[in-house]
């Protein structure tokens, strides 16, 4: 079957415009989008940087005697060379004899800052 002329030029118009529809509309989704990948990355680290918290915690725990310090950079799985930063600090005696506070704060560098997590528990000594 046969097109008139005019079907094929109005049918390239269709396309043309259903194309710089579909433009529009995954422009304005692409800011979305990016916010949703940082969302992503930022829950991903903070779930890292929790677990490597918790791990200095468990190891201070098993330990005699612990002093202030700090390691990094690490990796996800503990191993140096990473993005993150890990310090803690160790109150003696407080909040009562035989007892100490165990601070840790874990860090990493994002594109936007600095952000950290920090885990506080009691251990007795």
């Amino acid at each position: 079957m046969r097109r008139a002329r005019g079907q094929r030029g109005s049918t390239f118009i269709e396309v043309l415009a259903a194309v710089v529809v579909f433009a529009v509309v995954a422009v304005g989704l692409s800011p979305a989008l990016l916010s949703t990948r940082k969302v992503a990355d930022l829950s991903t680290n903070q779930a890292i940087a929790t677990t490597l918290a918790e791990d200095k915690i468990e190891q201070i725990r098993t330990l005699s005697t612990v002093a202030n310090g700090s390691d990094g950079p690490l990796q996800a799985d503990g191993t140096s060379g990473g993005i993150f930063n890990r310090s803690w600090t160790v109150t003696s005696s407080t909040p009562v004899s035989g007892v100490s506070r165990v601070a840790v704060v874990v860090s990493w560098q994002d594109r936007v800052g600095t952000p950290s997590v920090q885990l506080v528990t009691l251990v007795s000594q």
